[in-house]
């Protein structure tokens, strides 16, 4: 069976990525940077490979092209609370860029053919009081999403990118999960339980119509979703691939001025 691989699978969203699959009977593939430790984490049957971001030939020997789907959940470490608070900001884009960088440059050499799925932050396109205080703990993070949102989609793989509300690590499967096209601005009133935002690039992984689009993840009151009801959300989508802008915005409001169309209906 051809498995499923995740780029940054030993902690936080990239680690309920795995569970989940594991818990599917999905086959599944992690490369790690430790391997040992990544043994201790992961589920027995998980595959486990050598690999680092930040070493393009470690990454050639992960054998990308035997791979149906690379979600690349890789994020900073250490710092404070060992989220990557405050580490510094070249250090930072290594990691979460360039370390992107080289993920798709590796797949692209191996010849993969199957979906590049990564996962990313809600609005970094949009200026917002929660986006200036995650820039200003975690080296311009926004920056670093907007440009390797940018990498991919000019990189010539299949790809999905989902970008999350701001994360919990609390429990999954106790409130609603909506997959909305990218208008978003991030905000600590939008919250989103990592378990629940690793149920949305699974669903997106295998959907011909994930293809080629970039969208929000967030928990809202109500019931879970079930996996029919991720697929529908998904085909409801449409045709836009990429994020609004406030310039995007004003153009819409200029062509509508009756419109309610702007950034309060998204700002939550």
């Amino acid at each position: 069976m051809i498995p499923y691989c995740i780029v940054g699978g030993t902690r936080g969203t990239g680690l309920q990525i795995a569970r989940q699959l594991v818990e599917r009977g999905a086959p599944v593939r992690c490369v790690a940077r430790d391997p040992v430790k990544a043994r201790s984490l992961l589920p027995a049957v998980i595959d486990i490979r050598a690999g680092d971001v930040t070493d393009p030939a470690s990454l050639r020997r992960a054998d990308f092209g035997e791979c149906r789907v690379i979600f690349f959940a890789v994020d900073i470490t250490g710092g404070f609370g060992d989220r990557g608070f405050f580490k510094p900001a070249r250090q930072i884009r290594t990691v979460t860029y360039e370390g992107l960088v080289n993920t798709v440059e590796a797949a692209r050499g191996a010849a993969f053919t199957g979906r590049f799925m990564l996962l990313s932050g809600m609005g970094s396109e949009l200026p917002s009081c929660t986006g200036r205080l995650l820039n200003a703990v975690k080296g311009n993070l926004q920056c670093n999403q907007r440009d390797r949102d940018a990498y991919l989609r000019n990189s010539g793989l299949d790809w999905s990118i989902g970008r999350g509300a701001v994360l919990t690590n609390g429990p999954g499967g106790r409130a609603d999960i909506h997959i909305t096209a990218p208008v978003h601005r991030l905000s600590m009133l939008c919250h989103l339980a990592r378990p629940d935002f690793a149920r949305a690039p699974i669903a997106a992984a295998d959907a011909p119509v994930a293809s080629g689009k970039i969208f929000d993840v967030f928990n809202q009151p109500g019931i879970p979703p079930t996996d029919e009801a991720f697929a529908a959300q998904l085909e409801q989508l449409g045709d836009r691939a990429y994020p609004e802008t406030d310039a995007d915005r004003g153009n819409h409001r200029r062509a509508y001025p009756g419109s309610q169309f702007g950034p309060d209906p998204h700002s939550f």
